[in-house]
């Protein structure tokens, strides 16, 4: 941009109407999660090995990905030093907001607030990933157009040594993390797989998420066939229905002790 440019830039910064209430709160809140942004790079930079370089960034909040990491005892987490005390007041966040970071050696997980608490940071090299568990799910509904709209979302799964990552991504989140795949040659030669890997067999049950989303399921229709049951055992056994087949007579114990011939005669006479 020229000088002249950035000078009517300026001028039209001053006029009454430049930008309204809600305008001027998303160009604040921009502004906040850029400088928290350069705050993260800035303390991760001393970190890096020597000559590792940062290719790309994905990341995560509560809203859009997995919630489990700021819901209930997940959520919790302590802010003592005066750098997490900032993040919390200013964004009232716990552990919602998480970055995985793309490096040309590793990939880099980090909680915002435990990065500032304790310097924390998960990391899982290239060469101990044996593979990358992707899996799909599709969610339909209706819009207020009667139209029928399509929700993709993504289950992505990795582990190297005893570090385990597992998340929810949306469409977009799942493009970005497969175009760094790509790009980055030693993550490059990591397989895609259907299956969930672990390097310990307990691993394979109390950190799978997607064995755990399907138990859920499970559960979830489990439950709905047990409430059906319990309606219609109440209807039948205690409420009006009780009485709905108390005309029709059952065949009773003497019945069935007649012999075979006699019992079809007594059928035959009563229809």
């Amino acid at each position: 941009m020229s000088f002249k440019e950035i000078i009517y830039e300026e001028n039209a910064k001053l006029q009454p109407g430049y930008l309204n209430t809600n305008e001027k709160k998303s160009l604040f809140n921009r502004s906040k999660y850029y400088i928290l942004f350069q705050e993260v790079k800035e303390k991760l930079q001393p970190k890096l090995a020597t000559g590792e370089k940062i290719t790309g960034y994905l990341p995560m909040t509560s809203g859009e990905n997995s919630g489990f990491m700021s819901a209930g005892p997940m959520g919790m987490s302590y802010a003592r030093t005066p750098q997490a005390k900032k993040y919390v007041d200013n964004f009232n966040d716990t552990r919602g907001n998480r970055l995985l970071i793309f490096t040309d050696t590793r990939l880099i997980f980090l909680t915002v607030l435990d990065f500032f608490e304790t310097n924390y940071f998960s990391s899982f090299p290239y060469e101990k990933i044996k593979g990358i568990t992707t899996k799909k799910w599709s969610i339909h509904y209706w819009d207020e157009k009667r139209k029928r709209q399509t929700v993709n979302w993504f289950f992505l799964d990795f582990a190297a040594d005893t570090k385990i990552f597992n998340e929810v991504l949306t469409e977009k989140d799942m493009l970005l993390f497969k175009e760094n795949w790509q790009k980055i040659a030693k993550m490059r030669v990591i397989p895609e797989t259907g299956k969930v890997l672990r390097n310990q067999k307990m691993d394979m049950f109390f950190s799978n998420l997607r064995l755990w989303y399907n138990l859920l399921q499970g559960a979830n229709v489990l439950f709905i066939v047990l409430a059906i049951i319990l309606i219609l055992a109440i209807l039948f056994l205690l409420g009006p229905g009780k009485t709905l087949f108390s005309g029709i007579i059952l065949p009773n114990f003497e019945f069935w002790n007649l012999p075979q011939l006699n019992r079809f005669d007594m059928l035959f006479k009563i229809f």
